[in-house]
């Protein structure tokens, strides 16, 4: 039996993934990140942004050897992408792409819906300074 016409509810959604086009590879990519300075901290992670010429946004992991164990830093990658994932599927078509790099400051582990929520929000205080800067005149 067909859905009738019109019932969106029941179309499979398109399903969220982390693919190679979704990550900062290389070191050049995170440098040019990094000097943009464009930066905003929330809670244990810090975010920083770099606007890119593409429809979808990119991430880089920087999670350092303070944070813990191997086992903990791979954890805390583990929900960062999960996290991120989710927010680069809902992505809107029409707004431009951003280069992210997360660097992870210690702290406990957290689920990857607060991890969500912290980039969601450094995200929204990012690209409103981004349009403000570029709304500012040059001199």
């Amino acid at each position: 039996m067909t859905p009738p016409q019109g019932q969106d509810s029941l179309a499979p959604r398109p399903r969220a993934v982390y693919r190679k086009r979704h990550r900062l590879t290389h070191s050049n990519e995170f440098k040019a990140v990094y000097e943009t300075k464009l930066k905003k901290p929330v809670g244990p992670i810090v975010v920083f942004a770099l606007p890119n010429k593409l429809d979808h946004p990119r991430l880089g992991l920087s999670v350092g050897r303070r944070v813990g164990g191997a086992v903990t830093r791979n954890a805390v990658k583990r929900r960062l992408r999960d996290a991120f994932r989710r927010i680069a599927a809902k992505w809107p078509e029409k707004k431009a792409g951003l280069d992210l790099v997360i660097v992870v400051r210690p702290h406990e582990t957290r689920s990857p819906a607060s991890y969500q929520s912290m980039i969601e929000s450094a995200i929204d205080r990012l690209t409103k300074h981004i349009e403000k800067l570029s709304d500012e005149p040059e001199t």
